[in-house]
């Protein structure tokens, strides 16, 4: 029915929930592609047996296919039950997705014996399925690019109604689509806590946020608030986070793939990135991994870590799920140690986490539970109610589950048991009281506490709360002992802002930063992608109380002796209003102690970065009293690059430190200037520059007689190149400053340049719009051959830049007819701007690679807007849907293929990006306005005097087979007079002019909702 040139590549705008009314028995049955070879493939049982442990360890198998298959997340409910999501939609690269499959949630008993004794399918209506948790009235489910929630409020395992989208803009990399949003976990501060890859950037928010309010989403950890419905970025950075956990202060960690495996979750880092640059340029340094260990050889790539090559160092770069043992089962040794799945080694490493300086340091403990099944991928794991480990493994083979086929029909769950059973746990909180589920916030079991915390919270009760406060207080407590019942009584409600500003004096280091923690989080984090992500408009409802906490913070910034807490105050910074952050910030960068910390002088930096737009003086009063180097050629930096906006900041910056006597200073102010000013050929001078080259020392010579060229005479065009080109030590951002700045002088060597720099996927971007200024035919060629290289988010921008210049357009338009580049990346607008050349040959090439693209007449346009306004949000969501398929399958399935149901001869329109309604009803009112290329319609005229209008789909040496609006027909060549192939769409117009205004909702609301309904009765 809908011309839908894009249908095959939106996958990714659905909302991937289905009605519950569908049955379970129609549950779509995986079938594998590839066969399933049985010399290869271990029964359950023979890989239990075979993998190692420790001696004293046993491996059950809980659950296998056909009970289990595809688990790739897990969550645990107050019952005891294990709850697996299952995944059958994700597919082989080639397809990305089978959305004909639907993913699906069980629910498994008896998790305190070897094998379950039940099954329970909570659902299988959903798709695209990366992350389930249980708790909160229901279940959480993270189906990119949405965070839906399915009621459940009586407990009784079946859906209460359909779910609710509770966040969206989760978007799936065409390119790198293993990438994704997954995992959920309530954190033991109330929030639920999800994690990115960084190769899928979003722009996050609940439904119907503008785009200028939501959240730059960059790889990292989010976390979404089921009372306030608000929702935080909290870090940007690593590759593919797939794990998380907190420790027993509360502390999370989170492992990762490829640049650094294990990290120290801080809200707004900014950590490394291997292969894209920070979304704020003025991060100017990047927090590395906390491990001082690697699991692969870094001195070759990462990707020759698999095989069994890096066995010796711990198995290879890729790192699946994330569980710091906190339970009653396994051996003392054990607790607190952290355990992450090595998919190619095939192993769990565990890692020691020690405190160092703000934060800690992963040692590399004894590796352990190494399977000796090839099949085995283990994808996540977490300790149960008896204190046992549940691993679930996907049960494949090649990386990134499907390289060598598409094998459905296999999982396992395994249970890691230690021979010693005993331990005082609870296994079941259901059937307890109010009270006595209070009383188990502290338990020594994890699994324990935490499922009190999901029973109590949010619960108006009268439980006493004494026994929490005499451990809160109890010296003789450990720290973990204090954090769980500071956890107990925020849970409990039995906190206020008084009570917090209490613990800002507590003894435990660990109660005072989560104290902050508390006083601060209702405050929105801003800025942890930088200026021009998204303007925060609740900042200002914190301004009154920040006011009245500031000087408390200031004053523990000054005083307190513990790095932790700094670390907690430098975080504070982003949620502070700017104008206020200078003041935290100076106490902070005072302690010389910090100098050399993993973390806090660039968490100091991050939350100053917006300083410098409007209060660029208050930095420079930073500056005077900083003693973090980092910290310092920061915040130097910074001034220099607004040299021209605010030039009386950077003055005074150099005049306090043309005044110290501290050399060190001296130089990293320097150091700072001359690097903010690399790429600049000329600055204008600040009025105390004479003043500070007058100290022209054998450490400072250096950096004086660079910034003089600069503030005097000007730097030489040959040094920018050399900048550009890598030939200094510069960064990639300065690189991109110098190169821009060339680009701008347009040297004569700027062609050269910029075809250099092609080759490097840091830099290919601006140098590719460098070669726009060269109207050269070449240069398109160049553009096509690297294309690949370009990293798949700035894809469009190259795609533009071909497009620019019939020079260029011909060879964009030759390589997607070779297949080169994907015809889906050229977009409609860039047709019509191709078009718009007026080039004969250049439109008969698209027509012929791509389709044909027009304006939509004024009077379609109209009876568009006049259906759009009728059909409101509210009238779609009252139409009868099961009725709206009816009409479908009708009018359009016999072309159209939606769900896996109906014909082949026009676009699949499962994947399409049916939720935008413009896009909708242009498709169907205007169908002939974007005609692809292999759907355009073929009038026939016959020996017989027949007209007969259609869609070819097959010819033969003899006849031809065509589709009309309502049968396939097969004729012989020989009856065919004359042929012609239109730019109309076979899809007739005027779909709609036959139904009545109740019908039309029916079938736009069918067509719009994110997945299949049950069919009408008639």
């Amino acid at each position: 029915m809908l011309n839908n040139l894009s249908s095959l590549t939106l996958l990714t705008s659905l909302a991937f929930l289905l009605a519950p009314a569908v049955r379970a028995d129609d549950f779509p049955q995986p079938v594998n592609t590839e066969p399933l070879s049985e010399e290869t493939l271990l029964s359950p049982q023979e890989a239990a047996d075979k993998f190692q442990l420790p001696e004293g360890f046993n491996v059950s198998v809980f659950a296998a296919e056909p009970d289990v298959q595809n688990p790739i997340a897990m969550s645990w409910d107050q019952k005891g039950r294990l709850w697996v999501a299952e995944n059958y939609t994700y597919a082989q690269r080639s397809q990305r997705f089978r959305l004909d499959l639907r993913d699906r949630v069980v629910i498994f008993d008896n998790t305190t014996g070897d094998q379950f004794k039940k099954r329970t399918v909570f659902t299988d209506n959903v798709q695209m399925l990366t992350g389930i948790a249980v708790g909160k009235g229901g279940v959480w489910l993270m189906c990119p690019p949405k965070l839906i929630f399915i009621p459940d409020a009586d407990g009784d395992d079946v859906p209460d109604g359909e779910g609710t989208v509770v966040l969206d803009g989760f978007t799936v990399a065409q390119a790198n689509y293993h990438n994704f949003a997954n995992g959920l976990k309530f954190g033991p501060d109330g929030w639920l806590y999800g994690r990115c890859g960084g190769s899928c950037p979003g722009r996050i928010g609940v439904p119907g946020t503008p785009d200028q309010n939501r959240l730059a989403m960059e790889g990292g950890i989010w976390r979404y608030h089921p009372v306030r419905k608000t929702v935080e970025v909290l870090t940007s950075g690593t590759t593919n986070p797939w794990g998380h956990d907190w420790n027993g202060v509360g502390e999370m960690f989170f492992c990762n793939t490829v640049n650094g495996h294990l990290w120290h979750m801080m809200p707004g880092a900014h950590f490394t990135r291997p292969f894209l640059l920070d979304p704020n340029r003025r991060t100017y340094k990047l927090i590395d991994f906390h491990a001082d260990h690697w699991h692969f050889d870094t001195g070759q790539s990462w990707t020759k870590s698999r095989d069994g090559a890096a066995n010796h160092l711990g198995g290879g770069h890729a790192h699946i799920g994330t569980m710091i043992y906190q339970g009653q089962n396994w051996p003392e040794q054990y607790r607190g140690k952290l355990f992450t799945l090595n998919q190619h080694g095939r192993r769990a490493n565990q890692e020691i986490l020690e405190r160092e300086g703000s934060g800690y340091v992963a040692k590399h403990g004894k590796d352990m539970l190494l399977s000796g099944d090839i099949w085995f991928q283990g994808i996540d794991l977490d300790s149960g109610p008896d204190g046992s480990v549940f691993v679930l493994d996907w049960s494949d083979t090649g990386e990134c589950h499907e390289h060598t086929g598409v094998h459905r029909t296999s999982g396992r769950i395994f249970k890691v048991s230690y021979a010693d059973t005993s331990g005082d746990t609870v296994s079941d909180l259901s059937k307890l009281s109010f009270p006595e589920k209070a009383s188990l916030l502290t338990h020594k079991n994890a699994w324990v506490r935490r499922q009190a915390r999901l029973a109590v919270a949010d619960i108006a009760n009268e439980v006493s709360a004494d026994t929490f406060l005499s451990k809160l207080s109890d010296h003789n407590a450990t720290s973990t002992d204090r954090v769980q019942a500071a956890f107990a009584m925020h849970s409990l409600g039995k906190t206020n802002e008084s009570f917090w500003l209490k613990q800002l004096d507590h003894s435990d280091e660990h109660v005072r930063a989560w104290a902050i923690r508390f006083l601060t989080d209702h405050w929105p984090i801003d800025d942890t992608h930088g200026p021009g992500w998204k303007t925060n408009t609740q900042l200002k409802d914190t301004t009154t109380s920040a006011q009245q906490l500031l000087p408390r913070l200031v004053q523990i910034a000054s005083e307190d002796d513990s790095a932790l807490v700094r670390l907690t105050l430098a975080s504070t910074l982003q949620r502070l209003p700017v104008s206020m952050r200078a003041d935290l910030a100076k106490p902070l960068v005072a302690h010389a102690e910090d100098a050399d910390d993993h973390n806090l002088p660039m968490m100091i930096w991050y939350g100053l970065i917006p300083v410098a737009q409007g209060h660029a003086a208050e930095l420079a009063d930073v500056a005077a009293v900083c003693q973090l180097p980092d910290t310092l050629r920061c915040i130097s930096r910074c001034l220099a690059e607004e040299i021209e906006k605010q030039p009386a900041a950077i003055n005074s910056l150099i005049a306090s430190a043309a005044a110290s006597s501290d050399l060190a200073h001296q130089t990293n102010v320097l150091n700072g200037i001359n690097v903010g000013l690399q790429g600049w050929a000329r600055a204008p001078k600040p009025a105390a520059w004479d003043q500070m080259a007058k100290l022209d020392t054998a450490e400072l010579s250096q950096y004086i007689r660079q910034l003089s060229v600069v503030f005097g005479d000007g730097r030489a065009l040959d040094d920018l190149k050399a900048i550009a080109l890598g030939k200094t030590d510069a960064d990639d951002s300065l690189r991109l400053d110098a190169l821009r700045t060339l680009i701008q002088s347009n040297p004569a060597d700027l062609r050269d340049i910029c075809e250099k720099l092609l080759t490097d996927n840091r830099m290919n971007v601006t140098a590719a719009q460098g070669l726009a200024k060269f109207d050269d035919p070449a240069i398109g060629d160049a553009l096509v051959a690297r294309y690949g290289k370009f990293r798949a988010p700035f894809r469009p921008q190259v795609i533009s830049i071909l497009s620019s210049r019939k020079s260029f357009a011909t060879s964009l338009l030759t390589a997607i007819k070779k297949g080169r580049i994907p015809r889906d990346d050229l977009s409609a607008y860039q047709v019509r701007q191709i078009n718009s050349f007026a080039d004969k040959e250049l439109s008969s090439l698209v027509r012929n690679v791509w389709g044909e693209v027009r304006e939509t007449s004024a009077e379609k346009q109209q009876t568009i807007n006049q259906i759009k306004t009728t059909l409101t949000r509210t009238v779609l969501d009252g139409a009868d849907r099961s009725n709206g398929r009816r009409l479908f399958a009708k009018s359009c399935q016999t072309c159209h293929l939606l769900y896996g149901e109906g014909g082949k001869v026009g676009p699949d329109l499962t994947g399409s990006n049916r939720d935008n309604m413009d896009y909708l009803l242009s498709n169907i009112v205007d169908p002939s306005g974007v005609v692809d290329k292999d759907f355009r319609m073929t009038i026939l005229m016959l020996d017989d005097g027949r007209v007969i209008s259609g869609m070819v789909t097959d010819e033969t040496d003899r006849t031809i087979k065509i589709q009309t609006a309502t049968e396939a027909l097969t004729l012989s060549k020989d009856a065919i007079e004359q042929r012609k192939i239109t730019d109309k769409s076979p899809m007739p117009e005027g779909m709609l002019d036959n139904l009545t205004a109740n019908q039309i909702r029916d079938l736009i609301s069918y067509l719009a909702h994110p997945s299949q309904v049950p069919l009408s009765v008639d």
